[in-house]
């Protein structure tokens, strides 16, 4: 009888990137876990590229036919890719600290904030264990460069990490900055083994690719001002309810352009950075996880960017894993962005840490609720997620529900405070906002308990 994984991913036969992806010996037998399967054995090191402020839709493998992605879809075409990941937040320092963590914000009693000052926006707790701890103690050295502050020693979810460093702010900065590093530890002999974790800005506001990868904007109408300018950008943002229909589809139509151009930028600067791991030896007996700490609202929920609310366009994760002798395919089964440290300690063989909430990916209940939360620009906010049915509850009163099996774009609130389904997302959600408002510091309005919910 075939393995489950080898059952999963039947009929799934995509062509290599390039011969140095093709497992080597497919006649070796098959390692791993149910979902995550190689050929001969689990890959020795790691890589994370994660990505901030990327939305899924925007990937040809998960759908997109605007050809934007067109490296980062040959290298899923290869992978793993889970297709229905949702982040655990909507904004970089929640979401990296809940994903590396392996468990929620409010389960670890601290809420990355985004208002505020250093008074009300505490930092993450000293000695707090992340996935860099334990690899740690497993033996791994580790390296993480990020392009963004909020992912940093500074904010304290890089706990773990032997080095953490900032690059100049492009991704071939992260890049070399990360290689370099990870040389060098293996020049001083501590790195015999090696977790190196890229995290690049782009495509974040304000968006200002190249000029050549902006395909499009010579249609349209000309913008008044420059919107690759980030004050330019926020300040028209905000003016939005002022202005007409044809002004709104206007700029959103620029915006958009923007961001495709970004994406397409970044996915050129990703493959050149990819020849280079792959030149350096870095991709051999390598382990490289893609994904993405949230995404980005282009009005579809009323707002733009991102730190709102828990929509799908901010909230829709994507997470696929990649090496040279991997077992190609997808799993169908819902996951979340807490189960990445649970999946990688599962399939390194390291003991799995009590506080450590998320599940190894294939290994979770069929009744498991997936939970989100939000502190930002709109006050808190919490969202479940169970069986297709998604529940959004804001902190200003307001209920939202849908149902994804069915509106996957989430554009029909089908809320109904008599459905019996939904009192029990209710039952559900609620105990989330109550366990997560005394960790607030002060400055955000308490809940507002809806009036027509138990």
């Amino acid at each position: 009888m075939l393995p489950l994984a080898a059952t999963l991913l039947a009929g799934c036969s995509p062509a290599p990137v390039n011969d140095a992806t093709v497992p080597t010996d497919t006649s070796l037998p098959i390692v791993g876990s149910d979902v995550l399967q190689f050929y001969g054995r689990v890959p020795r090191n790691l890589i994370f590229v994660s990505i901030d402020t990327f939305r899924r839709d925007h990937i040809g493998a998960y759908g997109n036919t605007q050809a934007l992605t067109p490296f980062l879809d040959r290298i899923a075409a290869d992978s793993v890719i889970m297709d229905d990941h949702l982040q655990c937040s909507c904004w970089t320092f929640a979401s990296t600290t809940c994903t590396l963590a392996g468990r929620s914000n409010i389960e670890r009693g601290h809420i990355p904030r985004l208002n505020g000052n250093d008074e009300n926006r505490p930092k993450v707790p000293e000695g707090t264990p992340f996935l860099a701890t334990w690899l740690g103690q497993a033996g791994f050295y580790s390296v993480i460069v990020s392009g963004n502050d909020w992912l940093s020693s500074n904010w304290g979810n890089t706990q773990g990490y032997d080095e953490s460093l900032k690059p100049g702010g492009s991704a071939p900065a992260v890049f070399s900055t990360a290689s370099n590093a990870i040389r060098s530890a293996q020049n001083r002999g501590e790195a015999d083994r090696w977790f190196m974790h890229m995290h690049f800005m782009e495509p974040h506001a304000s968006y200002d690719p190249p000029a050549e990868y902006i395909v499009g904007e010579d249609e349209l109408e000309p913008w008044p001002e420059d919107l690759t300018n980030r004050d330019t950008h926020y300040q028209w943002r905000s003016e939005w309810p002022t202005m007409t229909p044809d002004e709104q589809d206007l700029l959103e139509a620029h915006l958009r352009i923007l961001y495709q151009g970004e994406i397409r930028h970044l996915d050129d600067e990703l493959a050149d950075i990819w020849d280079q791991l792959d030149e350096q030896g870095f991709l051999d007996d390598t382990l490289v996880v893609f994904w993405n700490d949230h995404g980005e609202q282009f009005w579809e929920h009323g707002f733009q960017t991102h730190a709102y609310k828990l929509n799908r366009e901010e909230n829709d994760g994507f997470l696929w894993f990649w090496s040279k002798n991997i077992v190609p395919g997808r799993y169908a089964g819902p996951t979340s962005a807490i189960d990445l440290v649970p999946t990688l300690l599962d399939l390194y063989d390291i003991m799995m840490p009590p506080e450590v909430t998320g599940w190894p990916i294939g290994e979770a209940p069929p009744d498991r609720a997936r939970y989100a939360e939000v502190l930002a620009r709109l006050g808190g906010g919490n969202a479940v997620t169970l069986a297709g049915k998604k529940m959004i509850y804001m902190w200003n009163g307001s209920v939202e529900v849908y149902d994804r099996n069915v509106d996957p774009l989430e554009l029909h609130d089908i809320f109904d405070p008599k459905d019996p389904e939904q009192l029990y997302l209710w039952s559900l959600l609620r105990p989330q906002a109550e366990a997560m408002a005394p960790l607030v510091v002060d400055g955000i309005p308490a809940p507002i308990w809806p009036a027509n919910l138990p």
